[in-house]
């Protein structure tokens, strides 16, 4: 710190901030229908997606600014009063992050994920809780189309950007959501046996993001793919499960069912996937009728990303064994 003109003058704007997360309180909003999220569980991740509200409220911050003076009375009262800079300078902040947050959200939802990807890694403040789990969303989208080794690189930098994300605010189901879906895809490199072992910490956390926030689609979605896994899961897979949990974690199509039906009910059309799950768990229920309406849905999806092409694909090989 420098001493000028009688005040402590902070040099970076970024100490008076006790922390980005707790000088923004976020409200989230449904996802939009461009909106993409995520994966396969337990075994077969794909992308995830979940687009946080824009709008966010600054708070101000708690400061503690020390002054004095070296000079004249004249001088103190010529000079300005360093809480009022100090509390300018660190709106300007809140302001700056808010609008990086903005901009990010509406580059996600547009599919731009290298762009937004640059934008949150410039932000001064990288020990932020919003732009920690925004980095995850977008590292985890960049891995998608990735070449393999770039792949596995860059789900082990979001599943880093996650975890960090968690430890700043357990609070808030964003954390828990990336979390359990970066956990679930980083162990998946690990082997079988390690993403096995991981199955009830992702459980966890994904029915913790259902708890804290039941109006998200998405967090219903990842929790109903969960189920279905391991009501799918072949044999070989069940017997290491039994291996390794003396209770393993179970999973039923009916419960699958319940989840991707909440995620459609409070968000229709939200996401090309949860069109896919619901034809998939309805076929698996023997329910033909529903499974074919779903499964046209979703094969008829227009391409956006990633997850819509392999939607399509995969809506369109089962639609002709129905």
């Amino acid at each position: 710190m420098i001493v000028q003109n009688g005040a402590i003058i902070i040099q970076r704007y970024g100490r008076l901030l006790i922390h980005a997360t707790r000088l923004v309180a976020r409200r989230t909003t449904p996802f939009s229908r461009s909106s993409r999220i995520p994966p396969r569980f337990p075994l077969n991740v794909s992308g995830a997606r979940q687009k946080q509200s824009s709008s966010t409220v600054p708070l101000r911050p708690l400061l503690f600014v020390a002054s004095f003076s070296l000079f004249s009375s004249k001088a103190k009262q010529q000079s300005e009063n360093p809480v009022e800079v100090s509390g300018k300078m660190a709106e300007e902040v809140v302001r700056s992050l808010n609008e990086t947050m903005e901009h990010a959200d509406q580059l996600f939802d547009e599919n731009n994920f290298q762009e937004a990807y640059d934008l949150l890694q410039k932000f001064p403040q990288q020990e932020t809780y919003e732009i920690k789990w925004r980095l995850a969303r977008v590292a985890y989208s960049l891995s998608k189309p990735a070449p393999s080794a770039r792949k596995e690189e860059l789900v082990r930098e979001a599943f880093r950007y996650a975890e960090e994300a968690l430890k700043m605010n357990d609070g808030d189901f964003a954390a828990h959501k990336w979390y359990s879906i970066l956990l679930d895809a980083k162990s998946g490199l690990d082997g079988i046996k390690e993403r096995i072992t991981q199955l009830e910490t992702v459980k966890q956390h994904m029915k913790r993001a259902v708890e804290l926030n039941p109006t998200d689609p998405t967090s219903w979605y990842i929790l109903g793919q969960f189920y279905y896994g391991l009501a799918d899961l072949p044999w070989y897979q069940r017997k290491i499960v039994s291996t390794i949990f003396a209770t393993p974690p179970t999973g039923t199509y009916e419960e699958a069912l319940e989840c991707f039906e909440k995620a459609e009910a409070t968000k229709p059309n939200f996401y090309s996937m949860n069109h896919l799950m619901l034809g998939k768990t309805y076929q698996a229920l023997k329910q033909a009728d529903k499974a074919k309406e779903f499964m046209t849905l979703a094969a008829n999806v227009a391409v956006l990303n990633e997850d819509d092409k392999q939607c399509k694909e995969e809506a369109s090989k089962l639609l002709k064994k129905l």
